[in-house]
């Protein structure tokens, strides 16, 4: 906030010299003066009495400068409140969360995030990538979380987290006896073409995990004969721990889901697939102080359980 009008005037008021003002304020005495003119003469009136060297205030001179100390101690309080949001005390910070993930960590990271900056509020959306993306786009969100399956060029992304592809099927399974342990994935790897025949419960083309598992069928050559198409991805988790089918989730997915018969669980495909679990902020901006906390919250959160598909396991 530019104040220097009310500044310089007020300093001269309290040094009663304009050579004493000019040195407090380091200028030369002929450029305050000059300044001083050029204010006067904008309000049409003189500030100060000139008695010889020493600068008294008229009676508009007065009424200014009670309004200018007024002007200077509202500056200074912004000064204090632009500190605190430019180093993350004070502030807003809108988030954007993908609806399976909420669950997960908006109860944990906004617990943590409010004890340490209980000044900033934290605005929680939840929605689907698209929908976030359109927000993000027209400054309605500041950070968007999502599974970076095809970068948008106007976003960066700060990487949170690689998230295995995983490829589920229903516990006695037959086929599940031909699993076999390969280095560099995350679970016992299986061949999906033994699973041509199989009902395949995938998602909608416009979700993620439905492209990562387009990708996975890819690399088998394998194209189902029969499909089932379930938004819902816990849905489709339970109806394979049914045997309805088989069907595919994310390794973070699976980590708070309860089965009454849980389903085997298996990597596929040519290499470990992996979801990279990322923020998005529009491109060319920088996150605030509060808000690459918050990911840093975020990043240890979705890290925590090492191995956190145990119970899926013989």
């Amino acid at each position: 906030m530019n104040l220097k009008e009310q500044h310089y005037i007020v300093t001269l008021a309290d040094c009663g010299s304009m050579t004493r003002a000019a040195n407090r304020l380091g200028v030369t005495q002929p450029a305050l003066s000059s300044y001083l003119s050029s204010v006067e003469n904008g309000l049409g009136y003189p500030l100060f009495e000139r008695t010889g060297k020493r600068l008294v205030p008229t009676y508009l001179g007065e009424v200014y400068l009670e309004k200018a100390r007024k002007i200077l101690a509202l500056g200074a309080e912004f000064d204090i409140q632009h500190d605190l949001v430019l180093h993350g005390h004070r502030g807003r910070l809108r988030v954007g969360f993908p609806i399976r993930r909420s669950p997960q960590l908006v109860p944990s990271v906004l617990k943590t995030f409010q004890n340490l900056y209980p000044h900033v509020e934290l605005v929680i959306y939840e929605g689907n990538i698209k929908t976030m993306g359109e927000l993000l786009s027209t400054d309605q969100l500041d950070l968007m979380l999502c599974n970076a399956v095809q970068p948008d060029q106007k976003f960066e992304y700060t990487l949170l987290d690689h998230d295995p592809v995983l490829f589920l099927a229903p516990r006695d399974h037959p086929l599940c006896g031909y699993a076999k342990y390969r280095e560099g994935f995350a679970c016992p790897w299986i061949d999906l073409k033994l699973f041509q025949q199989e009902v395949f419960i995938l998602q909608h083309n416009d979700q993620s995990l439905r492209q990562y598992s387009d990708e996975l069928l890819r690399q088998a050559g394998v194209t189902p004969h029969r499909t089932t198409l379930i938004r819902n991805i816990e849905t489709a988790a339970q109806m394979t721990a049914s045997g309805l089918g088989v069907s595919f989730c994310l390794k973070s997915y699976l980590r708070d889901m309860r089965f009454i018969q849980t389903p085997q669980v298996f990597s596929v495909g040519e290499r470990q697939l992996s979801a990279d679990f990322s923020a998005a902020y529009p491109r060319g901006s920088r996150p605030s102080e509060h808000a690459v906390h918050l990911l840093e919250l975020i990043r240890e959160l979705v890290g925590m359980e090492e191995n956190p598909l145990h119970k899926f396991f013989l």
